[in-house]
């Protein structure tokens, strides 16, 4: 297989020749091909990951509303610079690139009509309806609700999540493990964990404002709502980074997320009134 098949055209990373090995059960990943070679180099890696633990912090705890959106998009492109001049990966590996757009679309969007219509059962539910009592719905006007699920969702959250733990920490976590066997899987999984640790701060507004959470006895609210949100988060990760290997585009786990977050907040909003 030629060199360009392999990274879709960009220049070859500098590291250990990998072996022939598969990354993974071909379920996983079936359009993924081996980097030609092993990034060892842990420093861009490591940077990302910095600067990822503190956006999540800046972002949580110090910015003001306002600067949410260009605050995680700004980040989100300066990452993916960091792994295309440094972690050396292609747009093909970052889920970027246009001929993959297409099948990112079709995957999407029937996985977030799926994901719709399983929310939409749930919230009329009597069994299930008390999940979608939340605070934050509650406070929202009809304006405010079309806001945060049609621009704050999926500019300031689904955007800059999708690309960075579905695009560049996979990209460069396989970059890394690509001298070693199930280096896609390797890689995915890592990112994956990160995704779930990434949503520690955002927890505790769910324990917060969420009904139930907040009448467990002894205090458990806020445990059960990090350790849920972490472990759950992880898992969606995924599912997400699944269909994007299926997809061969962000497209698709970004339709997918947006489907989610806006379709949850927008049937507790429905609930609430």
């Amino acid at each position: 297989m030629g060199h360009d098949a392999i990274t879709g055209g960009d220049p070859p990373p500098t590291g250990r020749a990998a072996p022939h090995d598969h990354g993974g059960p071909a379920w996983w990943d079936p359009l993924s091909h081996r980097p030609a070679h092993a990034n060892p180099e842990t420093g861009p890696l490591l940077g990302v990951v910095g600067v990822l633990v503190g956006s999540n912090v800046i972002a949580n705890e110090v910015l003001p509303s306002w600067a949410y959106i260009p605050w995680n998009i700004a980040v989100a492109g300066t990452l993916v610079w960091v792994a295309r001049r440094w972690g050396r990966t292609s747009f093909r590996e970052l889920g970027l690139s246009p001929d993959r757009l297409r099948s990112g679309l079709v995957w999407g969007g029937l996985a977030a009509t799926a994901v719709a219509g399983i929310t939409a059962i749930g919230a009329l539910l009597p069994v299930t309806r008390e999940l979608f009592h939340d605070d934050r719905a509650a406070d929202l006007s009809l304006g405010g609700l079309a806001a945060y699920a049609l621009v704050e969702i999926p500019l300031g959250t689904v955007l800059a999540e999708e690309t960075m733990f579905r695009g560049v920490l996979p990209a460069m976590f396989r970059r890394r493990f690509a001298h070693r066997r199930n280096w896609a899987i390797r890689g995915d999984a890592t990112a994956a964990v990160l995704f779930g640790l990434w949503h520690v701060l955002p927890s505790l507004d769910l324990a917060a404002s969420n009904t139930a959470l907040k009448d467990l006895p002894f205090g458990l609210g806020v445990p059960v709502a990090i350790a849920a949100s972490v472990g759950a988060t992880a898992a969606a990760g995924l599912g997400f980074t699944w269909l994007r290997n299926r997809s061969g585009s962000l497209a698709a786990p970004m339709l997918l997320h947006w489907a989610i977050n806006g379709s949850g907040i927008v049937a507790a909003w429905i609930v609430q009134h």
